[in-house]
């Protein structure tokens, strides 16, 4: 099986026909698959690539027959796959399993309007719960909407529809999120409360780095440094629906080397200490990861039984409940409040730019405005009473 380009002339200029050598059917007769592609050489043969494999595959089909699930399936196999994530691909596997499939799976690629989409995501957000209690979150939909969108932008560089049809929806409009956070005095009661408890470090970490669940799960010994006391975030600890797996921070700023306070290192030595001697202890059945946060074998924490597990412990002590990753936002609270310049906050957030920080923490520059407005009376108009 092969292919070749030739050149086409066109009333504009000209474009590329890739011609794809696709056996002989059931009357010994040669079969041929065309494409057009209207673009440079270089185009057309990442277009002739693509469906050599995917013929080799056995995933091709003729555009004029193909439909929304089996393009959506060979869009997962043979590009998500290979190039993306693996939370990622798990992510886009869930909304074409669960979501798109079961509604609009069966309409032809080529014949997918807005209007079908348009009506696709005003369900979603009416009755779009997979349990069947009601509808999706605006952020859901608009989740889902941006795999199509990506789905269908890749049909397009392939030639296999005229337009994306999901630049033309109206999507709906998510509510800013709020995370809840902890102020100074929780945040001390938390601390104190997991003392001598298996959540004492997790807890001390969590709270004076504002580490990701996954770079707090993910932290090795090998990246702590007790004499310097630093840390640097190298991996990063996720679930997939293989089981969880080390990956790369989030992005280049999130790979970063940290200060930690004195405090941390007390607790930090106290722990290794006794997980040397739980190494001993169980011998050969210890698993050494080499993690910081484990369990007693050795072995890590699942991020989402960590999460469950970090919620019951709250609930146990009669605590506030927030989330795991809440304890990020307490941490970058406290670094404002503490006059933390919100450059060097985001920083050591990880924050891929100082916008986010300042966007997430908008309440507590709302704060430091009063503040600044007290200051500035203080300064400039208390002579003048």
């Amino acid at each position: 099986m092969a292919g070749h380009i030739r050149k086409r002339k066109t009333k504009t200029g000209h474009s590329w026909q890739v011609i794809i050598e696709a056996g002989f059917n059931s009357d010994g007769e040669r079969k041929r698959l065309y494409r057009t592609v209207e673009g440079t050489k270089k185009e057309a043969e990442r277009v002739m690539t693509q469906l050599l494999s995917e013929l080799h595959q056995g995933t091709l089909i003729e555009p004029s027959k193909l439909s929304v699930q089996e393009y959506l399936r060979s869009w997962m196999k043979t590009y998500v796959e290979p190039n993306l994530s693996p939370t990622t691909i798990d992510g886009y596997g869930v909304n074409i399993e669960k979501h798109i499939i079961p509604s609009i799976g069966h309409l032809r690629l080529q014949e997918l309007s807005p209007l079908h989409l348009q009506r696709f995501y005003s369900d979603k957000l009416k009755s779009g719960r997979v349990d069947g209690k009601g509808g999706l979150s605006a952020k859901s939909v608009i989740y889902i909407h941006r795999n199509i969108r990506e789905a269908l932008d890749h049909a397009l560089r392939m030639q296999l529809i005229p337009r994306n049809v999901a630049d033309l929806v109206t999507l709906p409009k998510a509510k800013p999120f709020k995370s809840a956070v902890y102020d100074e005095e929780q945040l001390k009661t938390l601390v104190k409360i997991a003392q001598g408890t298996d959540m004492e470090l997790p807890v001390a970490i969590a709270a004076a780095l504002g580490l990701r669940r996954g770079e707090l799960l993910g932290l090795k010994w090998e990246n702590v440094d007790l004499d310097n006391k630093t840390i640097s975030v190298r991996d990063n600890l996720v679930p997939t629906s293989k089981g969880s797996v080390t990956k790369a921070p989030k992005s280049e700023n999130s790979r970063r080397t940290l200060d930690f306070p004195e405090g941390l290192v007390i607790v930090l030595r106290k722990h290794r200490r006794m997980q040397s001697e739980r190494k001993l202890k169980l011998g050969a059945t210890y698993c050494d990861q080499g993690h910081v946060c484990c369990q007693e074998d050795g072995r890590h924490w699942g991020p989402s039984y960590f999460s469950r597990k970090f919620a019951a412990f709250l609930k146990r002590h009669k605590l506030p409940h927030i989330r795991l990753h809440d304890l990020r936002h307490s941490n970058a609270t406290l670094m404002l409040k503490y006059n933390v310049p919100a450059k060097v906050a985001s920083q050591r957030l990880g924050h891929s730019n100082i916008g986010i920080t300042l966007d997430l923490y908008s309440h507590v520059m709302s704060d430091m405005q009063k503040d600044a407005a007290e200051k500035i009376d203080v300064g400039l108009f208390q002579q003048v009473r």
